[in-house]
């Protein structure tokens, strides 16, 4: 988890000077250490635990897999991207035991990646850092991994990740780890940094979201200690309610001008009427089985450009439609049963990350940095755990401020 976050986090930067050290293979050490993570969860799950909820996800993935060689993958190097795209949500599942937010180094790691992003950033405007523009080969691919992106004549800026969005992202999310461990003046002091920071992104997602978090955080904080576990499990719930926002807007919107209303709704009326719906349109006219069974692993993600079916490809640039047109109704079904879980999640990081997860994906896909796949596994790794194992850290760390011990009522295996 430390290394896939260090490496969103410095992306421009630590991939420019090991492609000028030539060790650009190290860029992929997290990676392999990924599939080791698969390979403990499936163990875990179904040779140890043998639980319904992990075995059913496991064979979603690789049903997906499967899938994925009839529709898109086919070739090895593609259909080894498509998998090494997902399986960094699989290191968030591996924690569906323990907290690593309760660790004082990993809290520490965390400031400090939040701190040397949004610091990245600032500095930005006012240095030409060398790895902006460079171009990254791999596997015999050449592409441009990072570039200054402009938005109505406007810089988005991208500090040492080298790139708007996945900057914003690990300022956002490092920053929504630490938040209820530390004091509120430690918070008070941060909104400052972080505000201005996303501003020079441009990241209105992540500017939104922080809004939202910024005024959760009050809210939470005003309220008697033995309820904010139980506001937070309401909180969570409703946000689910974002995952019906696409498709509400597409029944009832599409088809209709809103750039004429207002130059501001161009964005979201290419979204109604083509990256939301185009995938499905695509897949139910050359894949109708798809519609049921998913169009496989990979299927439009950033891998689909790699395969024969890129001048298909649209940006879907929403998490769960995304994972939903490549695993099908299993993971419909696998979001009904999180659902129903929440009431029962204990720890208010993952709580909270969840429910602002929900809103910050509804315009965001989240399969291109790691981290961001990573951290939604983190999210809901609760929902795996039925046996929980308490371990008590060797370096205590302080507990979140605003809910109740994230293990409280849990069953403690002999």
């Amino acid at each position: 988890m430390t290394l896939f976050c260090l490496r969103d986090g410095f992306t421009g930067s630590i991939r420019f000077y090991m492609q000028k050290a030539h060790v650009g293979f190290l860029w992929f050490i997290p990676d392999l250490m990924a599939f080791g993570c698969l390979l403990f969860f499936t163990y875990f799950h179904i040779v140890r635990e043998r639980n319904p909820a992990g075995i059913f996800f496991i064979i979603a993935f690789w049903w997906s897999v499967f899938v994925s060689v009839f529709f898109m993958n086919d070739t090895v190097f593609t259909l080894f991207s498509s998998i090494k795209m997902f399986i960094p949500m699989f290191v968030g599942f591996s924690f569906y035991e323990r907290n690593i937010t309760d660790i004082r180094w990993f809290q520490v790691f965390s400031v400090f990646i939040f701190m040397a992003s949004a610091i990245g950033v600032i500095l930005n405007p006012y240095v030409d850092y060398p790895w902006l523009g460079q171009e990254i080969d791999s596997f015999g691919l050449t592409r441009q991994a990072t570039k200054l992106w402009w938005v109505d004549g406007v810089p988005r800026y991208g500090g040492f990740a080298g790139d708007s969005t996945m900057a914003a992202f690990m300022m956002l999310f490092t920053y929504l780890l630490i938040s209820p461990y530390r004091s509120v003046l430690f918070n008070v002091i941060c909104w400052p940094i972080l505000v201005y920071a996303l501003y020079l992104t441009n990241s209105k997602t992540a500017i939104g979201l922080f809004s939202l978090f910024a005024i959760l955080y009050l809210y939470m904080n005003t309220i008697p200690q033995p309820l904010r576990i139980k506001v937070l499990k309401l909180f969570t719930r409703l946000s689910f309610i974002a995952l019906f926002v696409p498709p509400l807007l597409m029944v009832t919107l599409g088809g209709v001008d809103l750039g004429a209303i207002s130059p501001n709704l161009l964005s979201l009326a290419d979204r109604i009427n083509n990256t939301w719906n185009g995938p499905f349109i695509f897949v139910s006219q050359y894949f109708p089985i798809g519609m049921f069974v998913g169009c496989g692993m990979g299927c439009y993600t950033y891998t689909m450009n790699y395969t024969a079916l890129q001048p298909f490809y649209l940006p879907l640039d929403n998490f769960y439609l995304a994972t939903f047109i490549m695993m099908g109704y299993p993971f419909l079904l696998f979001i009904i049963f999180l659902s129903t879980r929440v009431n029962l999640m204990r720890d208010p990081v993952k709580l909270s990350m969840l429910m602002l997860w929900n809103v910050y994906s509804v315009t965001v896909q989240g399969y291109g940095p790691s981290y961001a796949t990573l951290i939604y596994g983190y999210a809901i790794s609760e929902v795996f755990g039925r046996i929980i194992l308490r371990r008590v850290p060797r370096q205590q760390a302080r507990k979140p401020t605003y809910a109740v011990t994230a293990m409280e009522g849990r069953t403690v295996k002999p």
